[in-house]
C-alpha cells in the first residue's frame, strides 16, 4: 500500500506576509504618481501600509471579540439544549439540512460570530446523532448548510460594515 505524503501548507503568518508583500509591490508599480520615481515612491507605499494597519487595530479587536464571544455563547447550556431538541426531531438527512440552514440563518442574522460557530456545532451534532442512530446522511452537505448564515450576517444586526458605518467619524 502506498504511503500518503503529507503536503506542507504554509502558516497563516506566511500567507499574510506574502499577500502583504504582493499588495505593496502591486501598489508600488501600478499607482506611481506623476513626477515620482519608483525608488522614491516605495517609502510612501510602506507609510500608507503602516498607517492602515494600525488604524484598523480597534476594528480588528472588535471582530475578534465577536468571534470569541460567539464561540462562548454557542457552547452555553441554553444553546446546547436548543440544539439537542432540534437534533431529536429530525429523522432524515433532508430534514436535518433544512433545520441546519434555517437555524443558522436565524442565528447569524442576530450575531455573525455566533452564527459562524453555531453552524459548525449544529452540523457536527447532527452528524454524531445520525451516526449513532445508523441513519444515512450527507455530512459535506450538512457542513455546507452550517455555513449558510454567511449569506445574511453582513446585513444583520451585527454586520461589521453597517456597524462600522454607524459610528461617528468612521474611516
Amino acid at each position: 500500500m502506498a504511503r500518503l505524503r503529507s503536503i506542507g501548507l504554509p502558516s497563516p503568518l506566511a500567507i499574510a506576509a506574502s499577500l502583504t508583500l504582493f499588495t505593496m509591490l502591486t501598489a508600488w508599480t501600478m499607482t506611481l504618481p506623476q513626477g515620482k520615481s519608483l525608488v522614491s515612491y516605495f517609502p510612501d507605499i510602506f507609510t500608507f501600509w503602516q498607517k492602515g494597519v494600525w488604524s484598523l487595530l480597534t476594528f480588528a479587536m472588535q471582530m475578534m471579540l465577536m468571534l470569541c464571544l460567539g464561540y462562548v455563547l454557542a457552547l452555553s447550556p441554553f444553546v446546547d439544549r436548543m440544539i439537542t431538541r432540534m437534533v431529536r426531531r429530525c429523522a432524515s438527512n433532508h430534514s436535518a439540512v433544512f433545520v441546519i440552514c434555517l437555524a443558522t440563518l436565524l442565528v447569524a442574522f442576530f450575531n455573525w460570530g455566533l452564527g459562524l460557530i453555531f453552524g459548525a456545532i449544529i452540523s457536527r451534532r447532527f452528524g454524531e446523532h445520525f451516526s449513532r442512530m445508523g441513519v444515512a446522511f450527507n455530512y459535506p452537505l450538512m457542513g455546507a448548510a452550517g455555513y449558510t448564515g454567511l449569506m445574511v450576517w453582513h446585513g444583520g444586526l451585527s454586520g461589521s460594515a453597517p456597524l462600522k458605518v454607524a459610528e461617528p467619524g468612521h474611516f
